[in-house]
């Protein structure tokens, strides 16, 4: 007789690509967690720095790995999502942590029943930048993303009906969770700072291909965007904020993303 499987009530999926040293960070913030009802998912996307050795080092603590080629994030976290045994899923970058070691015992303890999407703050560090974020409501003309996805919960069964749009390569989480918000999805606002991420990543390097992507969502929506021009502002502050970047180095990096961040204030 096989024994059915007990289904845990996180899932915790980690993206990864030669980001060795933050993932240990990552998965120790993980195992570190008083509450332990949770599998650990990993999807590397083929790494060559030395992160493979190091789950394999873990993987007595890894409930499934996926190591393999993909076609860009939202891929890995997709495939995450396909393995996943967990009725909530949330998910970290590698690099990126919980803030505390109570966050999930503190989640768990909420009554959530009447929700299928809970979210939370976000602290942003780089270096010695420290920046905590207020999270946003979605509402009908809503520009940008309102949270951070590693500060997210998600029913899984949300996810049966959509997965994340791999033809956005850098807003696919704003793509997938204004989709719930349109279909009237309970959305939970907690006032606790879930997760500590780090400024600098592939979405922050790349903004003019951010915006030229939410553009598109916004047409899909019909999100009136008559006001963005504050998409075209962000092309130009973000062009502007390089050059200064270089001059000015870390006094004005740390200033551009307090800006940067503020929307979610």
């Amino acid at each position: 007789m096989i024994k059915k499987k007990k289904k845990k009530i996180f899932s915790i999926i980690v993206v990864s690509l030669n980001t060795k040293s933050k993932f240990i960070k990552t998965f120790n913030s993980i195992v570190n967690q008083k509450f332990k009802n949770y599998e650990i998912i990993v999807v590397d996307g083929g790494s060559i720095d030395g992160t493979i050795n190091e789950i394999h080092k873990r993987k007595h603590k890894i409930d499934k790995y996926i190591i393999e080629k993909d076609k860009g994030i939202y891929d890995a976290m997709n495939k995450g999502i396909r393995c996943s045994n967990g009725s909530w899923i949330i998910f970290l970058n590698s690099g990126d942590k919980f803030f505390k070691n109570n966050i999930l015992y503190n989640i768990n303890k909420k009554k959530l029943d009447n929700y299928e999407i809970v979210f939370g703050n976000t602290a942003i560090s780089k270096n010695t930048f420290k920046y905590h974020v207020k999270s946003k409501n979605f509402k009908k003309n809503t520009y940008f993303m309102p949270f951070c996805h590693q500060s997210v919960f998600t029913k899984k069964k949300l996810f049966r009906f959509k997965k994340f749009n791999t033809n956005y390569k850098l807003a696919s989480d704003f793509d997938f969770y204004y989709y719930n918000f349109k279909k009237s999805k309970k959305f939970l606002k907690i006032n606790n700072i879930i997760s500590e991420i780090e400024a600098g990543g592939f979405s922050d390097t790349n903004r003019v291909s951010v915006y030229k992507e939410y553009k598109k969502i916004y047409r899909k929506y019909n999100i009136n965007y008559i006001n963005v021009p504050v998409y075209f502002l962000s092309i130009l502050y973000y062009r502007i904020g390089q050059m200064l970047k270089i001059i000015l180095g870390n006094y004005l990096t740390n200033f551009i993303l307090k800006v940067k961040y503020s929307h979610l204030k």
